[in-house]
Formats: structure tokens, sequence, C-alpha cells
């Protein structure tokens, strides 16, 4: 990362993530700085042109040509490079571990397993997802995961009635479950459901047999080190960080 625009990092304090995402990437592409309109620059970043605009303002700039012809000028210094050190950290040791279980998880999602992914992510423009106790935290955040892609995506849990599901099931293409047994009831009927109306099924489970993995058109398996699926509340495990991480990933396949 080239460290020439760093300075610009401590003119304001109060910067958003949104702000901090573009100079990163300003830091990460210096060639392409006097080159990118505010609309690629945008583009590039997830982000509006007017964000753009009031993060200009914000570093003290009249506009986004004044910002950037600052910033040529930041880059017409000599380079400056960051580089690593050779004091790396102790790494706890269930690191490796952690690592470990991630490359198990990723073997089984295939390259055939990721390109469905992609096509559904580009075809498709409506989806339901569905998780009960802790996978609805996860199924939450790939639910806005796709809205900011500008996908309609709705979220349901055993909170919501049943009549919810049967009543706007019909508007969507996609039904998402998570759920890490694969055996959760509520989760079985909705994509029982879902299958009937003909939606495309999409799971993420643990990666041993379960009836929801039996019923999706498209299931990720997960690598799960917990003994049991009842226990899985009670201990901390790599479950949960494989399927944020694997999430993460497939998004990014898709839309890169």
């Amino acid at each position: 990362m080239d460290t020439r625009l760093s300075s610009l990092l401590t003119r304001d304090a109060n910067l958003t993530r949104a702000e901090y995402r573009i100079l990163s990437w300003l830091m990460e592409h210096p060639l392409r700085v006097g080159h990118i309109t505010v609309r690629e620059l945008a583009e590039a970043t997830y982000v509006s042109t007017a964000t753009i605009m009031r993060l200009a303002q914000k570093l003290g700039f009249s506009g986004f040509s004044e910002f950037i012809w600052h910033c040529k000028q930041l880059l017409s210094e000599t380079p400056q490079w960051a580089t690593r050190t050779n004091n790396v950290p102790e790494l706890p040791a269930l690191f490796n571990q952690f690592v470990a279980n991630y490359q198990q998880t990723f073997q089984w999602v295939t390259e055939e397993k990721r390109h469905t992914f992609t096509q559904l992510l580009r075809e498709k423009e409506s989806f339901f997802l569905y998780g009960a106790g802790f996978s609805y935290l996860f199924a939450e955040y790939l639910t806005k995961k796709l809205q900011v892609l500008g996908k309609t995506a709705f979220i349901s849990g055993p909170g919501d009635s049943r009549n919810i599901f049967l009543s706007n099931a019909a508007r969507y293409q996609v039904f998402v479950a998570v759920s890490r047994s694969g055996e959760t009831e509520q989760v079985l009927d909705k994509a029982r459901i879902a299958q009937n109306i003909g939606m495309t099924v999409v799971a993420f489970t643990r990666a041993s047999a379960n009836s929801l993995a039996g019923m999706a058109d498209l299931h990720f398996a997960l690598y799960d080190e917990a003994v049991h699926y009842a226990a899985e509340a009670a201990g901390v495990t790599s479950f949960e960080s494989n399927l944020v991480l694997l999430m993460d990933l497939l998004l990014l396949e898709a839309t890169g």
C-alpha cells in the first residue's frame, strides 16, 4: 500500500467507514489517481458520487477536482510503501486449528457450487432468507449484503407468523436457509413450501448429513468441530466464522 496519501487520513477524525474505504482504495491504486472519474471511483468503492463529494469537502477541498489534484501532488513525492516487520505477534494456540477448519470447509465449496451461486446472484433479483436462533443473525447479515448489492431481500425467523412466509413466498425467486443443524423444524417447514412453489432453495448447514441439505438445490456444507448439534449454543467453534467467511467470498466472487 502506498503511504504517500496517508496524511489525508489525519485531516478529519470523523471519517465514516465508506470514506475510509475511498481513501484506502486510492492508496492501493496510486496509478489510477488523476485517471479515474468520480463515477468510476464510486463504482470501484461501492459508494455514491455524493459520498465522494462529501469526503472531499470534509477534507477541506472545494470538490473532487481539487481533492484529486492534491492527491497527485502528494504522489509526486518519493514513494513510500508500507512493509511488513519481522516482529510477528505470537498467535493463539487455536489459530492454526481454525485455519485448518477453514481449509476443510473450502474443500467442499466446489467450483461448480460457486458458479451456481454466482449465476443465481446475477440472474435472480428477489431473495427470501430464513434462520432460527443464532443462525438468524447470519441470515440477517447475508440479507443486508444482498440489499447493498441492490437485490430485493427479506429476512424472517421463528418469531414471525407462518402466514408471513405463505403470503410473501410467491414474490421471491430464491429461498436461502441458514441452519447449523439442518434439522430445525421451522426451517424445514419453510424449505418444503419454497420447494413446492418452485423457488430455488439454497442452504448453509454443518457438513454432517441433515434433512435440509437433502432438500436444497444448492447446499454449502461447513466444517463443524462440535460433537453434536444439540450442544451448538454452549461452545465456541469455527463454524460461525467459517460461515461469514464463506458468505463474503461467495459474494465477492459473484460480483467481482
